[in-house]
């Protein structure tokens, strides 16, 4: 009887286990929506340092009559914030993400003022994993 309760113990034991693990890997391919939500914050507030450490290695930015190219993190973090500090942004949202496994990309818009005009931008940020972390790989505001 006590193998038995031993048994029984230890395989809802290994259930468990991987009932957790299994739940550990949805959160891990969910993940990349919480870098968007912050991304999102961050591009509300005006400042990137916000979502700075989500920058990958190489990010393809494209800014609207400004720069555009691929940059380092550093590189693209300050071409970026050179942006948003001559626009006072109003608004900014994300209407879709694309949840692809590969390379996730939320797209939406954003309404702000630059040199006394009101003005409408598309956006469009890519994702890719890198050593296990999701980073940008591009950002675009066309």
């Amino acid at each position: 009887m006590r193998f038995v309760t031993t048994c029984i113990l230890v395989l809802t034991a290994l259930g468990f286990t991987n009932t957790a693990k299994s739940q550990d890997s949805v959160v891990e391919s969910k993940d990349f929506r919480i870098v968007f939500e912050e991304i999102q914050h961050g591009f509300e507030l005006g400042n990137v340092a916000a979502f700075s450490t989500y920058l990958g290695s190489q990010v393809q930015v494209t800014l609207r009559g400004e720069k555009s190219g691929y940059y380092s993190s550093n590189q693209a973090y300050y071409i970026l914030e050179s942006f948003l500090k001559t626009r006072k942004i109003l608004s900014f949202e994300f209407t879709s993400v694309g949840e692809t496994e590969a390379t996730p990309y939320a797209t939406g818009s954003t309404v702000f003022n630059h040199k006394g005009m009101r003005e409408v931008a598309q956006v469009y940020v890519a994702l890719m994993k890198s050593e296990e972390k999701w980073v940008i790989a591009e950002i675009n505001i066309y």
